[in-house]
């Protein structure tokens, strides 16, 4: 069984089952417990939590942040909700919204993975609406696909695992014949390794978009690199062949959207939005995009020996008898157009000795060079620089990822073909930036925040318990103040909130009875437990004693016994009385003591026993009288 159910992670969640796993971690459903949580006592939420094995590897642990430091900062219908995050030393996790539904893919799987054009549009419309917020944020997923898509009953989705969003540009490689994000999504840039921006995500849309319509992924292969080499490389097969219902302009939207180069797709997701929702107010429109391809060097060349040129001049030739006959009668007119010429000559000639640039001086084409990782030193002794084909405009910036002094950006990219001449600006890393964290201690959540963002860095809040600091002011920083760190480092802030109370005091039970006593305890948060019952003096059914006491402290939850009164002792039945032997001799003795007779006495007697009796009776009377006397 799993070491984290049943356990109650800060006092706030209490995890019920395991509904996930992932390479980097594990999903769990979890009944939030405490009232002063983020989200109402009850709600339940999905905790993902960093698997313990992985604590100790610094770049799974980086990636862990990263998530969840991108996705604090949506806030959309269409992305799954964040209500807390924990980056403990010993435990790492992030609260989100829990989604009762299905996966994209296997709503895809349970349709036979083809979906109509009209589902599609509603899908991938609000995929798009999605990542148009991550973007406008910062946000770049680089991992979408249909297993990482939650669909609800009532059609809508919640986009999720923003896993490997914002890795860095070493990260998002090739390891192990594995990509990073799912191969068969992946852009071409992505696949090569090479730096992605947000028009990496509308890529991977446009492979969703084109399974949704055929059925069928745009590349697939037995081993991932081969997977990852098509997307570079490869053209996948027409959508209208594969299904020439699809209508033409959702095929036109699917392919700019999977172009091959980043500048040959939508510039953003609100544009690919707009052309859906172009389609959906015209299904027949046609959009008809152009589309650049990259720059080929010219090679023209003027052959002196053309064959054109050679017929021309003997076509010329051979009719030049008939031209001498025509001659004379065209000799004004060729005076007229020899003056207007030369006219024109001369001012051709006057605008090109008052011109600064020479016309007649044609600039060659040059293919720019790649001068990503020189120094400026090793840039100027460069061909094309060295030479003046191309003229360097030099930028400073600082740069995480590159050290001082070398360029890491080009504008315009290399390969790209440009005039002789033209200005191609390079940027030279100033290395890492680095700013010193302040003490924040007992600021305020946003004058801290807003301190923070003003230094360059990213900014994740947590909660943790301070009796010494009130209620929603910073603890403390991790790293602490007084630290170093590069700009752009995501610096956790801890804010205090109350102490979680997870006990609560026993009401009192006596004299409720069993009904009222468990409803009086639901709503204290705890339980009834054993009922045994026991004769007292109270009226039957009330309760008479409890476990633990009233007043008493008692963990939430836990349960509270009873004594209930079965009413008072019945008392036993008086057992009848045994007849007397005494009586009669009493009565003879006494009658014989006064003289009497004893007939009366012994008149129950059998008939025999008279004579004794009275004998008796004289005896005694003798004794009697002789006393007297």
């Amino acid at each position: 069984m799993d070491n984290l159910i049943g356990k109650t992670l800060d006092g706030l969640y209490r995890v019920e089952s395991l509904i996930g796993t992932g390479g980097m971690a594990n999903v769990y459903k979890a009944v939030v417990m405490a009232q002063n949580g983020p989200v109402p006592a009850g709600t339940e939420v999905a905790v993902k939590v960093l698997r313990q094995e992985l604590m100790h590897d610094p770049d799974l642990v980086r990636r862990f942040k990263n998530e969840s430091k991108a996705i604090s900062l949506l806030n959309h219908p269409n992305i799954v909700k964040v209500y807390d995050v924990s980056v403990s030393d010993n435990l790492q996790y992030i609260v989100m919204e829990y989604v009762d539904g299905m996966t994209l893919r296997e709503y895809l799987n349970e349709r036979g993975g083809k979906l109509t054009s009209r589902e599609t549009v509603h899908f991938i419309s609000q995929i798009l609406k999605a990542l148009d917020h991550a973007h406008r944020n910062g946000v770049v997923h680089r991992d979408i696909k249909p297993q990482n898509i939650m669909l609800l009953d009532n059609g809508q989705l919640r986009m999720m695992d923003f896993g490997i969003a914002r890795v860095s540009r070493a990260e998002n490689q090739l390891t192990g014949g594995k990509a990073m994000g799912s191969v068969h999504y992946i852009s071409p840039e992505q696949a090569k390794g090479e730096e992605t921006d947000r028009k990496s995500d509308i890529y991977s849309v446009g492979v969703m978009m084109y399974e949704m319509l055929s059925g069928k992924l745009p590349f697939d292969a037995d081993d991932v690199v081969e997977v990852a080499l098509k997307q570079i490389s490869d053209q996948p097969k027409s959508l209208q062949e594969l299904n020439p219902t699809i209508p033409h302009g959702l095929v036109e939207i699917t392919e700019k959207a999977m172009a091959k180069l980043p500048a040959n797709r939508y510039a953003s997701a609100a544009e690919m939005l707009d052309a859906l929702n172009a389609f959906v107010d015209n299904p027949a429109i046609t959009f008809n995009y152009h589309y650049i391809t990259e720059p080929v060097p010219e090679k023209a060349v003027n052959d002196p020996m053309n064959p054109k040129k050679e017929a021309s001049a003997g076509k010329t030739a051979k009719n030049g008898k008939n031209a001498k006959k025509k001659r004379s009668a065209f000799l004004p007119v060729l005076f007229g157009i020899t003056v207007a010429f030369a006219l024109a000559c001369g001012a051709l000639c006057w605008i090109i000795l008052n011109d600064s640039s020479n016309l007649m001086n044609e600039k060659a084409d040059v293919v720019l060079a790649d001068y990503s990782g020189m120094t400026q030193d090793e840039v100027n002794a460069q061909e094309q620089v060295a030479s003046g084909q191309i003229v360097v405009n030099w930028e400073q910036e600082y740069s995480n990822n590159y050290a001082a002094g070398y360029v890491y950006k080009q504008s315009p990219v290399a390969g790209r073909t440009v005039r002789e001449g033209q200005s191609v600006t390079l940027t030279v890393s100033l290395g890492i930036q680095y700013v010193t964290v302040p003490d924040l201690t007992n600021y305020l959540q946003a004058d801290g925040e807003q301190q923070l963002k003003d230094l360059g860095v990213s900014v994740l809040v947590t909660q943790a318990v301070d009796e010494t600091v009130a209620a929603g002011s910073i603890i403390r920083t991790d790293p602490a103040a007084g630290s170093q760190v590069a700009a752009g480092t995501t610096v956790v802030v801890y804010v205090s909130r109350p102490q979680v109370s997870t006990t609560t005091k026993v009401p009192s039970l006596i004299g409720m009875s069993v009904d009222d006593a468990r409803s009086l305890l639901v709503q204290n948060k705890l339980g009834l437990g054993s009922q045994t019952e026991q004769y007292s003096d109270q009226p039957a059914g009330a309760i008479i004693s409890q476990n633990p006491g009233a007043g008493a402290a008692a963990r939430l939850n836990s349960r509270v016994s009873v004594v209930v009164s079965a009413g008072p002792e019945p008392q036993p039945e008086p057992e009848p009385e045994a007849p007397s032997s005494s009586g009669s001799t009493g009565g003879d003795w006494w009658s014989g003591l006064i003289g009497g007779s004893s007939s009366s006495s012994g008149s129950t007697a059998e008939q025999p026993s008279e004579s004794a009796s009275s004998s008796t009776g004289s005896t005694l009377g003798d004794w009697w009288a002789s006393l007297l006397s």
